[in-house]
């Protein structure tokens, strides 16, 4: 006798398996709640602001001086005189200790190598630099080396050393030979300091000059093993034929005239700061406290890059250096959530900010409505008691706009999960037992069925 199974009994058998999951596990189980990628959020498209301070900038950097070892110092005149006919920031401060780490901040927002100047072949970072977010967004860059025998040369020969040479360390950059050999050059023909007759020849045109460009001088030019007074000769040599060039006469360009670090310690490790050119303002002086973050700042503000690091994002820009009608792009408006939406007590809660407008670097200063505070445009928060909370943020731009806003957050003991019927009775049911019954029945239900089906089989054949 063969068995003649109904199509019905097929029907149930499969759906025994397809609907028991849904109904017997709590949906609650399915996903995780809070598992998104947060670090998504807060991607920045960043465009080019149209209305600029300025097109290029030059970034001469000096080494090993404090800033009263320059100011008024009879040894450094030309230094002296320049700040007093441009602008001279009296408050600037290296990052770090030694030389190495301080071009790290000026150039990634971060002091990558503290405490050592490690040769590049032992020590890469793959994090990026300045000069990606310049290519990002279309815009050219070009570093430039006194008497550096060769492009992207990786070694110490005379006067020329790695440890002043920041881009090589970058692993997107040192790691391209191509990339790297383009941009990564030597600021002299000669090899024997001045003329720095490519990095002049450069200024000579739009088509040959980078938007960014940044300049090494050799360890005798800038002061690290030779005088105040040697290097100062070299920036009097320099500096007039920098600031009559094309690029500077016809261009928005500007000149920043910095050192890598003086013998103090950061905060406080002051040197001399200078900007110069014919965008900047004239006899001008700020005591405000800035950085190397500040320089990444103030360019990222400038051309509307996308921060590199916190330190550079919420650093203070050096926009007062440059002329007042330069105001911000549109309003300032802000935004922000949280995760999860319905806390509980002790539950860490992840808050983000979107802001829209007005001109970076923007400064976020959160309240939690508990007395508590934070910065950063991501922060998370714990609240310790029940109740209801009032949370805010307030954020600044570099203009000094600001935009607030504020929501109402509940903090429970056990919070209802989200899509729960708030007045159906509760229950909590085990994911373990959850599973248990599952197997139990997936196994009996579709053997009784197949018996039931059996029998019927056979009586009606």
């Amino acid at each position: 006798m063969k068995l003649k199974v109904p199509a019905e009994g097929l029907a149930i058998v499969f759906l025994c398996f397809i609907a028991l999951p849904g109904f017997l596990l709590p949906s609650q189980y399915q996903t995780r709640p809070g598992a998104e990628d947060f670090s998504a959020r807060f991607a920045v498209s960043s465009s080019v602001v149209t209305d600029r301070p300025f097109d290029y900038v030059l970034i001469i950097m000096m080494e090993n001086k404090n800033f009263s070892q320059i100011n008024d110092s009879a040894s450094a005149p030309y230094l002296n005189q320049l700040a007093r006919n441009y602008s001279l920031a009296t408050r600037y401060t290296a990052c770090d200790h030694p030389s190495l780490p301080n071009y790290m901040c000026l150039t990634g927002g971060n002091n990558y190598f503290t405490g050592t100047d490690c040769a590049p072949t032992s020590c890469t970072t793959s994090n990026p630099s300045i000069a990606d977010r310049i290519e990002n967004v279309g815009l050219s860059w070009r570093a430039y080396f006194e008497d550096m025998p060769s492009p992207c040369y990786k070694g110490a020969l005379g006067n020329y050393t790695y440890a002043t040479n920041p881009f090589i360390y970058y692993a997107s950059i040192g790691g391209n030979s191509t990339r790297c050999r383009a941009h990564d050059v030597p600021a002299n023909s000669g090899g024997k300091g001045l003329p720095d007759d490519n990095l002049v020849k450069d200024l000579g045109s739009t088509s040959t000059a980078s938007n960014y460009m940044f300049l090494s001088p050799n360890i005798c030019d800038n002061m690290h093993s030779c005088s105040i007074l040697r290097g100062d000769d070299y920036l009097k040599q320099l500096i007039p034929l920098i600031l009559d060039s094309y690029i500077f006469r016809v261009e928005k360009a500007a000149l920043l005239i910095t050192f890598d670090e003086g013998y103090g310690i950061y905060p406080t490790d002051y040197v001399y700061t200078v900007w110069a050119g014919s965008t900047v303002k004239t006899h001008y002086e700020s005591s405000i406290k800035y950085s190397p973050y500040s320089v990444l700042s103030t360019i990222e503000s400038a051309w509307g890059l996308q921060a590199l690091t916190a330190k550079d994002g919420e650093g203070p820009s050096m926009m007062e250096f440059f002329p007042n009608n330069l105001g911000p792009a549109a309003p300032l408006h802000a935004g922000f959530e949280f995760s999860p939406s319905n806390p509980g007590l002790d539950q860490t809660v992840n808050f983000w900010s979107s802001v829209t407008g007005g001109t970076r670097p923007y400064v976020y200063e959160w309240s939690f409505g508990d007395g508590e505070r934070s910065t950063g445009q991501t922060t998370n928060h714990i609240y310790l008691l029940v109740g209801n909370y009032t949370a805010s943020i307030a954020v600044t731009d570099a203009f000094g706009q600001m935009a607030n806003v504020s929501k109402e957050i509940s903090i429970d003991i056990q919070p209802v999960p989200l899509g729960t019927c708030l007045r159906c009775p509760r229950t909590d049911f085990p994911r373990e037992t959850g599973l248990m019954i599952f197997f139990a029945i997936g196994l009996a239900l579709p053997l009784a069925v197949y018996t039931i089906v059996s029998w019927r089989g056979r009586r009606f054949v």
